[in-house]
């Protein structure tokens, strides 16, 4: 599923290693934002990366994951990596 605008609520954590994740789910859905340092934002910013649906059963492999105490309708997990695989049945 291809969103063209970048989903609400956004990562708001900036003390963050370049190239990590900040991965939020909802009851529906899974949004990924990377932290990507590049010559026009030299002090990092997060870069919308996909939408998940939970109804395709993604599974989420992460390493030295932070999660988050929930807030609003989901919660945050703050990675390291992020990799994901789909049900593919």
């Amino acid at each position: 599923m291809a969103i063209e605008t970048t989903p609400e609520p956004t990562p708001t954590r900036n003390d963050v290693i370049p190239d990590s994740y900040a991965v939020y789910v909802d009851p529906g859905r899974i949004y990924v934002w990377q932290y990507r340092v590049n010559i026009s934002e030299p002090d990092g910013e997060w870069y919308f990366v996909e939408t998940l649906d939970r109804d395709n059963d993604p599974k989420l492999s992460m390493d030295h994951a932070s999660p988050m105490p929930p807030t609003g309708d989901g919660y945050w997990i703050y990675s390291r990596t992020y990799d994901c695989e789909l049900d593919c049945e």
